[in-house]
């Protein structure tokens, strides 16, 4: 049985907590992040068949009331690459947690390495202060938060590591002095009435013949009570992955995607699929969404992601699929059926890349009960509502996008959706 410790229990001292999920050992100490050397240097030139990424945040808060695709912050990631000596950073100063408080002091780090011949990937997350939304019995302030994942590839093979730490949690009630609170241990919570509970994060360590994977986070903080929300503080995820020798695979898919004016993102990509670095060895994977409200009485149905990525003996090839069964805009006055968006790449044994938007396809348009079909220009425009451009192809590095139909709003607000999103990139 879980036990909950609470805040009218007797206040102790708090200390240094460390995931019982596995310490770091003298082996795998995590070198600073600025550090650059010479095996460094030379691994960055050179070929591998192993793969490094990963990626961390402060915080996130789900539920409740919070938008889907909400941000994360001080979010950072490194991709896939086969690099060692990269770093990676982000730092938030002060943020808003989406009417659950605030938090301060944010940090994130992703460092490569390659410390004699073995390949190693760290993420940590640092956090200064979490300050919880006032209860009716008083405020609750979280400090010194931290989580480091490492993962790694040496002559014995893949490893994986986590480690975490908490500094103290303090409660303020609204008469008398603040209280240092015990930490949440495994199976024992810190329960605050009236406001919610503090679990203790988890550590979880995958390792196979053909990587490593390492994820952690430090608390996640149970709001729901209070206001609907969960928190999660510290996350941090590296990996080191085999099979990337012939190309590294990349891309994701995404029925819709939403970006205002000053490109913020107002809808994330739903629902989104993201490409391993391996591809999908020949499987077709995906997300489905029955309906996605965008806002605005913009509703999109059977908005679903498909991917799929395989690697022969003298090429690779992979492609990502983003589809809308149909979206409704303005209560009937734009109407869009079947709209699929498709990025196909082939990267030859001979490092020749052939892009492709094979299978990129629209519908029926449909404004105010009156079919449409696209003029010369390319584009038609709606006045007072939206312009509409088909089949936007972007190249990039190692592949290509597409985006099967752009919408730009012309309500004042010029937001942009996107329906049928596609990425997809094979890179040596």
């Amino acid at each position: 049985m879980k036990h909950r410790r609470t805040v009218l229990s007797s206040a102790i001292a708090a200390g240094l907590i460390v995931s019982s999920l596995g310490a770091f050992g003298a082996a795998s100490a995590a070198p600073a992040p600025t550090t650059s050397t010479t095996s460094d240097r030379t691994a960055a030139k050179a070929s591998s068949d192993i793969a490094l990424k990963g990626y961390a945040y402060g915080t996130r808060v789900v539920g409740g009331q919070v938008p889907a695709g909400s941000g994360m912050t001080a979010f950072t990631v490194i991709g896939c690459t086969g690099k060692a000596g990269i770093t990676r950073g982000n730092v938030v100063a002060d943020a808003d947690l989406q009417g659950s408080g605030n938090v301060s002091g944010v940090k994130t780090e992703l460092w490569t390495r390659n410390v004699d011949g073995a390949l190693h990937s760290y993420s940590r997350s640092t956090t200064a202060e979490v300050v919880l939304a006032d209860s009716p019995l008083g405020s609750l302030s979280i400090r010194g938060v931290t989580s480091l994942s490492h993962a790694w590839h040496d002559a014995k093979g893949f490893h994986a590591a986590t480690e975490s730490s908490v500094g103290k949690i303090v409660f303020t009630p609204p008469v008398g002095d603040p209280q240092v609170l015990d930490l949440p241990t495994p199976g024992q919570p810190v329960e605050v009435p009236g406001l919610g509970t503090i679990y203790l994060g988890q550590g979880v360590k995958t390792v196979s013949g053909s990587g490593a994977t390492a994820r952690a986070v430090a608390l996640r903080i149970d709001l729901r009570p209070s206001t609907g929300s969960e928190v999660y503080v510290a996350r941090t995820t590296a990996q080191a992955l085999a099979g990337v020798k012939y190309g590294r695979f990349g891309g994701y898919s995404a029925g819709t995607e939403v970006n205002a004016l000053d490109g913020t993102i107002t809808s994330g990509r739903n629902p989104l699929s993201l490409m391993p670095c391996q591809g999908t060895k020949g499987q077709v994977q995906g997300r489905d969404d029955a309906t996605v409200d965008l806002g605005g009485q913009i509703v999109a149905n059977g908005v679903t992601s498909r991917q799929w990525g395989k690697r022969y003996a003298h090429k690779s090839v992979a492609w990502e699929r983003g589809a809308v069964a149909g979206l409704n805009l303005g209560g009937g006055q734009l109407v869009v059926d079947a709209v699929v968006g498709r990025a196909k790449v082939t990267r030859t044994s001979g490092g020749k890349l052939i892009r492709s938007t094979d299978g990129t396809s629209l519908g029926t348009i449909t404004v105010n009960g009156e079919p449409q079909s696209f003029p010369d220009s390319g584009v038609i425009e709606i006045p007072g509502l939206a312009k509409l451009e088909p089949k936007v192809v972007t190249k990039v590095p190692g592949g290509l996008s597409v985006v099967a139909l752009r919408i730009t709003l012309l309500d004042g607000t010029g937001a942009v959706i996107d329906l049928g999103v596609a990425k997809t990139t094979i890179r040596p």
